[in-house]
């Protein structure tokens, strides 16, 4: 029983963000130096809560078709060390949030408008997809790759709320093909099984623009 108390114990503990030891500490986000989060401001007000940051809809004539606007610590600086966060997704007709993951956080997601095929891919290569329309919410386990896509004729957008201050992202073809340095040609002709001059065009293509 002591086992098992103690295994939930440390499960609870590493579910999320450290738990906060004050009532508040507002990000000091002036400061160079940096801790698991950030050091806290001695002075801070009702600005350093709230912002208006995820309240109009983000432009969506890129790559993906999609823009996804934070609302997390370096937008809200109150937020430092209470283990939550937000976000705005947008997408254009067609529009697509790549397969990505979030190594701090799960994700829940909330339609505001349009609909969307979403899903994540377990750590067996199950493939958990579902469509859903305004209204709706559809949640995103920690750390596993997953994607929504706009398949409609018309905009869509939704609302996230993840269990971190900063759960950061990892897009994973900008991360294997995008990366500086980059990822040798070697590992990742032998990774997809494709010749070289296929791993270049794809590089070539999410290249950030100079």
């Amino acid at each position: 029983m002591a086992v098992v108390m103690l295994a939930i114990s440390l499960d609870k503990a590493c579910a999320g963000d450290p738990d906060m030891l004050q009532d508040v500490c507002v990000a000091d986000l002036t400061n160079s130096l940096t801790v698991n989060g950030y050091f806290c401001k001695k002075n801070f007000s009702e600005i350093d809560f709230s912002s208006m940051v995820i309240a109009k809809a983000g432009a969506t004539n890129n790559t993906f078709g999609s823009l996804v606007t934070g609302a997390n610590v370096m937008k809200v600086p109150g937020l430092n060390t209470l283990g939550v966060s937000m976000a705005r997704i947008d997408y254009a007709p067609g529009g697509i949030n790549p397969p990505h993951t979030h190594p701090r956080a799960t994700e829940m997601i909330f339609v505001l408008e349009g609909e969307l095929d979403v899903g994540f891919i377990t750590t067996s290569n199950v493939l958990i997809t579902k469509h859903i329309v305004k209204g709706e919410v559809f949640a995103f386990p920690r750390g596993l790759v997953h994607f929504q896509q706009n398949n409609g004729d018309v905009p869509a957008a939704v609302v996230a709320g993840f269990n971190s201050q900063l759960p950061g992202t990892q897009s994973i073809a900008t991360t294997l093909f995008a990366s500086s340095p980059s990822v040798p040609d070697s590992v990742l002709t032998k990774t997809f099984q494709v010749g070289t001059k296929q791993i270049q065009k794809i590089k070539s293509r999410l290249a950030p623009k100079k």
